[in-house]
């Protein structure tokens, strides 16, 4: 159990923690001049039996209520100790508003410096302490002469005893408050276990935020020592110090640096929270307002953005908060923030996504997907998002926001609802990725049918460029999901992907009624005019077709071989190319060759025509140049076509 000692300077805190521990934690020569903490003090009593108490004696001066909020993330039990003198001080307050925000949520009352003060007087004190944490126990003591110890003894180990057991699933760790070297082990870093376990042997990864890039690090446990004892093992809720190995030197190793054993998680400048503001005028928040953030040890300038723009309106409100330099933090951590100035306290909260969106982030989409990560449990966060919202989840992501091992994900995945008959489980973007089984198979009948109205439109296509479906399917399939759609689809052989182009299975290219009748229209136009082949501008005058309804009508055709296109503006009918191909080999069986004289001659057509057919000839084959002299190359490349 780790106790935080907080309360108005002078009020006997860190003499109250050497008596109950033999310690004293002002370990600072300044310290111990000005007769007030400074620094954070540790200390640890045996009264708890196998299981140490640590107290963490917190600054009581209010220049020094930054080091104070880093050092009461991770206590159990806040310890609010007010001297009978004096009674509850603005700074006492201070400290029980900041503990509350922080999410301690048991407490108990010290009364200092009875032998100070008569009868009535340490009534009306016990009193007003009652009040500010009601219901909590409170001992009356004196670090003089001794009095109360005892029963404060005893009612920190009732406390200890009733304390529910911390969980020690999710990975290992540590927000880093203290670091110096040990003679003969080399680097030692301290601070609050906050999840998970540690083992001497374990690999870690320490980001180092005062490098640049935010340098992380591989080093691993050499010892360990566990509220104040060596151990072989460490877990969430103890005060640990771990002699670590690695390529790091103490100079580059701070407070409020991270060590976690999480393999992949990283650093991020947007946190989705909710946040709880403290109660007048001066201490309201602003949409993209200026504060500080304190986190663990870390102490970082932001911007706060409304997800749900109710500006000033709730004491309880879902922010974003866009950070000045990069934090790895995790779903449920607590912070406060305070303004700009760093002298007034406007509140806090907790972590919903650590790794929040910097687009979309207001959108009803994502407010459900955060109504579903504030239920806390994973299992109903993903219940509700796979099931209620139908969102698309990432299972690095989630391992990510609830800091997860991979044997955590799976026994997670494991559990009933969870199971092939209700999710699919495909890869997008390279991630492994959860889908309800209803929602995926909305997605492939929306693409099939996308699909079908294509190719109602168009029969004569022969399929779709797959980009182009994607573009049809958005939004009712998200961009990044469409893919995997159509890959499902195609291994499921309902979609066919040939040359390019996808089709749904059994799609033959065919004309509709009115596409028939203007191909009919088209085709006795073309036949009209003999071997004088047609350009697109007359056929357009002759047809009343526009320039687009041409192309509609005859792309197709020109893929299957129904229609030529000579030179860049001519368009001809196979029957037209296969005469022109006979006169031809006609004229060459006999001269060996032909000119475009000749040809002209034998064609009936002019100039410039004769020679683009004879160039078209030259480019499917059918003949190749010799001098001033076409002769036939492959009497077969007509036929073919």
């Amino acid at each position: 159990m780790l106790v935080a000692t907080a309360g108005h300077v002078d009020h006997g805190k860190t003499s109250l923690v050497q008596r109950l521990t033999g310690t004293n934690t002002d370990r600072l020569e300044e310290e111990r001049q000005r007769g007030l903490t400074i620094e954070l003090g540790y200390a640890f009593s045996e009264a708890g039996g196998d299981e140490p108490i640590g107290f963490i004696d917190v600054p009581g001066h209010h220049r020094f209520i930054n080091t104070m909020i880093s050092g009461i993330s991770g206590i159990d039990l806040g310890m609010l100790v007010v001297a009978a003198d004096d009674g509850p001080m603005p700074q006492t307050l201070e400290h029980l508003q900041l503990l509350r925000i922080l999410g301690v949520k048991r407490f108990a009352g010290v009364i200092t410096k009875c032998d100070l003060v008569d009868g009535d007087r340490r009534k009306r004190v016990v009193e007003q302490t009652s009040a500010l944490i009601s219901g909590s126990p409170l001992c009356e003591v004196s670090n003089r002469s001794g009095e109360g110890l005892d029963q404060l003894k005893s009612l920190l180990q009732d406390q200890l005893h009733a304390l529910p057991q911390r969980s020690t699933e999710a990975q290992f760790r540590l927000c880093i408050d203290r670091v110096f070297t040990k003679k003969g082990s080399g680097l030692v870093v301290t601070g609050t276990c906050l999840s998970g376990s540690v083992n001497t042997g374990d690999e870690l990864k320490l980001h180092l935020y005062a490098e640049n890039n935010n340098q992380e690090i591989m080093v691993r446990v050499r010892e360990i020592h566990t509220q104040g004892k060596p151990a072989t093992a460490g877990h969430a809720g103890q005060r640990c110090a771990l002699n670590i190995a690695g390529k790091v030197s103490v100079e580059r190793v701070n407070r409020g640096d991270f060590l976690c054993a999480h393999p992949t998680a990283l650093p991020s400048r947007r946190l989705d929270t909710r946040c709880w503001t403290v109660e007048g005028p001066r201490h309201s928040l602003k949409h993209l307002g200026r504060v500080k953030l304190y986190i663990g040890t870390r102490r970082i300038g932001a911007k706060t953005y409304f997800l749900d723009r109710n500006e000033g309106k709730d004491s309880a409100q879902r922010i974003q908060l866009i950070l000045d330099k990069n934090l790895l933090a995790f779903a449920g951590d607590r912070f406060v923030l305070r303004d700009d100035s760093e002298s007034t306290t406007l509140g806090g909260g907790v972590v919903i996504d650590p790794d929040a969106p910097q687009w979309g982030k207001s959108r009803r989409s994502r407010l459900k997907q955060l109504d579903a990560l504030e239920l806390g449990r994973p299992e109903a966060a993903l219940e509700q998002m796979l099931f209620s919202n139908g969102d698309i989840v990432s299972l690095p992501q989630c391992s990510r926001i609830w800091n997860l091992s991979p044997a955590e994900l799976d026994d997670l995945l494991s559990l009933p609802q969870f199971d092939d008959h209700n999710l699919v489980r495909i890869h997008v973007d390279g991630d492994d990725t959860l889908v309800a089984k209803k929602q995926w198979q909305d997605y492939v009948n929306c693409m099939d049918q996308r699909l079908a109205q294509w190719h109602s439109g168009r029969p004569m296509e022969p399929g779709i460029r797959p980009e182009l479906l994607q573009k049809l399917v958005y939004p009712h399939i998200p961009t990044n999901l469409s893919r995997a759609v159509l890959e499902d689809r195609i291994r499921a052989k309902q979609i066919v992907h040939q040359d390019q182009l996808v089709r749904a299975l059994g799609h033959k290219p065919t004309l509709s009624h009115q596409v028939q009748r203007q191909w009919q229209q088209l085709e006795t136009q073309m036949q009209a005019r003999g071997l004088n082949i047609p350009l697109r501008s007359e056929l357009q005058r002759d047809t009343g077709f526009d320039a687009r309804q041409l192309e509609m009508l005859t792309r197709p055709a020109i893929k299957k071989g129904d229609l030529f296109e000579i030179g860049e503006k001519r368009l001809a009918l196979p029957a037209t190319i296969r005469e022109l191909a006979r006169l031809t080999n006609q004229f060459t069986d006999t001269s060996g060759g032909i000119s475009v004289i000749e040809a002209k001659q034998v064609f009936g057509l002019g100039r410039n025509l004769t020679i683009e057919i004879l160039e078209f000839f030259d480019k499917i084959g059918y003949t190749k140049r010799s001098d001033n002299l076409r002769i036939i190359s492959d009497p077969n490349a007509i036929e073919l076509r």
